[in-house]
Parts: structure tokens; sequence; C-alpha cells
């Protein structure tokens, strides 16, 4: 079976399981790992970060943007940019009452004022399917985080349950990005 294929069908495997889960887990499991998340040392350093909304059962991220806030940072998220190329483009977001119904229904910003580059960034917390502990990300297929993120020297967090690290190593493409740590309710995996 080719990388692309495998990828896919562990995608469709670990999707299922995420859809399953029941919001009461989804929601206690995602306060234990912003809490795991905000306090590292990966947070406590940055000054400028960009969040994902989150989707579908995916780690909450909301806690995080309220203290990112809180502690002076600057929080960024990401938008679908409009035809013909459909890429992201990030966005500074201020109050989580401005992100409106996007793309694929996911909350972003509405793209008013100025994109952020986000080779500025210092921190990128990025969504995925799977990861593995080398650092290797499944995301949704449409490789939007690997464009916007080719080239970037910001660490890139990936926010997990457990049961979405692999003990097998995820096939990796030449475009794809891969994660500098991993936080799941129950440890952080620095790769």
């Amino acid at each position: 079976m080719n990388k692309s294929a495998l990828k896919k069908r562990l995608r469709s495997h670990y999707l299922e399981m995420r859809r399953e889960m029941a919001f009461e887990e989804v929601w206690r499991l995602s306060a234990i790992i912003q809490k795991r998340f905000l306090e590292t040392p990966i947070y406590r350093r940055s000054g400028r970060l960009s969040l994902y909304s989150s989707f579908k059962n995916e780690v909450l991220t909301d806690e995080l943007f309220r203290r990112a806030v809180a502690d002076g940072k600057e929080v960024c998220y990401p938008r679908v940019g409009r035809s013909p190329d459909r890429h992201l483009v990030f966005h500074r977001v201020t109050d989580l009452k401005s992100l409106v119904p996007g793309a694929y229904d996911i909350p972003e910003p509405a793209g008013v004022g100025p994109a952020v580059d986000p080779s500025t960034f210092d921190l990128i917390v990025v969504p995925g399917v799977a990861f593995d502990a080398a650092g290797a990300r499944i995301g949704y297929g449409n490789g939007y985080y690997d464009i916007a993120l080719q080239g970037c020297t910001a660490r890139v967090v990936g926010l997990a349950y457990e049961s979405q690290v692999l003990k097998e190593i995820i096939p990796v493409e030449a475009h794809d990005v891969r994660v500098s740590a991993i936080i799941t309710e129950k440890r952080v995996v620095e790769v």
C-alpha cells in the first residue's frame, strides 16, 4: 500500500474514533490538555502564536485563547483564503465572538485587517487526526497547514488525545510538516 493510501486509511479510522467521543469526554480531556499546554515553557516563551478553532471533537482551544490574551500574547487564527488558491491566511483575533463560520463551517477570522505572516509566529498550535512520536501528523488531507508552514521556524505543537498518538510510524511525504511537540492528557511528547 502506498503512503497516500495508508494515510487515508489511518485518517478514516482515527476520525471515526474521534467522532464517537461524547462531548463530555472531549471537554474533560481538552481541559487537561489545555492546562498541560499552558504549563509548558513552549507556551511561556511565546509572544505571538496561532491557534485553531476546534472542529468535530478536536481538542478544544478556547481556554488557551483566553489565557494567551490575558497573558498579553498576540493570538492569530487561520482562515481559508478564497478562490482560486484556497490557502491559509492568518489574522489577529482579540475576541472569539469575532470568528465567523468559514470554509467547512469552521469558525475563522472574517479577514478584516492585515494578514499576519506565519514566519513571524513563535508558536503554531495545529489540529490533527493522528500523530506519531517522531512528529509526523495526519490532518484532514487538504494540506492547508503543510503549505502554510513550509519554511516556518516557529515551534509547531499538536494537541491530541492520547488515543491519537500512534505507536507505529506514520508515513510522511516530502510536503508534510512535522510537529515539534505533541501534548495529550497524559504527557508532553518532545520531538
